[in-house]
């Protein structure tokens, strides 16, 4: 499937995930709240864990810059990141793939150890900068056990679904269900700590105007929002 544009697609192992709940419907979506993300509830790492990261692949510059901005996420959050080349790393990276995703936490222990936990495809030595580190930003997000933000049980998107379906279906090739539950799925809070919804995080996609009412929108974020720092700190305090 083409991603050129830096999308994240959901990655689970085979018969886990998360039980939808009805996406919401805001009728002001200015009334919605701003403030932090959402982490699984069940796929959280042990505060203060070293969790060991391998490349497959990738030109070592590139592996550099990606390690680089991956441990941003290690100012807030009580956990460690080791890098180097080990045989039963917790996060495998493969920088050769289709797009980007990551599985979500620990569901990357069920994954066969030969196979990759994250995919970063297509980054090389001219990729830009802000680029490069928002992508790896959420994908490591995901990695240590943040889930999509516009997914947040508390997320108020007034999405208008028809064209929704019709915009990732002929920009992604999406069909109805992957549509659904990349964008539109919404996790139910048993499954999630959540704190109320942040527009500014880095774990949430763009919104365009022309798929919500009222113009709702939502831009490209690149950096960890206030709210990203503040909430992951409480899920692995002591950083």
């Amino acid at each position: 499937m083409s991603n050129p544009y830096g999308l994240c697609v959901d990655a689970y192992p085979p018969g886990e995930g998360f039980v939808a709940v009805e996406s919401a419907q805001a009728t002001d979506p200015r009334a919605a709240p701003r403030e932090e993300l959402a982490v699984s509830s069940n796929r959280k790492w042990q505060t203060g864990q070293e969790l060991r990261v391998s490349f497959l692949n990738g030109d070592t510059e590139v592996r550099k810059r990606i390690q680089r901005h991956a441990e941003t996420w290690l100012e807030f959050a009580n956990l460690k990141f080791a890098f180097g080349n080990f045989g039963r790393a917790e996060i495998r990276i493969s920088c050769q793939g289709a797009g980007y995703w990551s599985y979500v936490g620990t569901d990357a222990l069920q994954v066969d150890p030969r196979e990759p936990t994250m995919v970063l495809d297509g980054f090389h030595g001219e990729t830009d900068e802000t680029e490069l580190r928002r992508v790896v930003l959420h994908e490591f997000g995901h990695a240590i056990g943040c889930v999509h933000e516009q997914a947040s049980p508390a997320a108020r998107i007034p999405w208008d679904a028809a064209k929704v379906y019709d915009f990732y279906q002929k920009w992604q090739g999406w069909d109805r269900e992957t549509t659904f539950n990349n964008v539109l799925r919404r996790y139910p809070g048993s499954e999630v700590h959540h704190t109320p919804h942040d527009p500014d995080s880095i774990m949430q996609y763009a919104v365009p105007s022309e798929l919500t009412h009222g113009g709702f929108s939502i831009g490209w974020n690149s950096e960890l929002s206030a709210g990203d720092r503040a909430f992951i700190a409480q899920m692995y305090p002591g950083a």
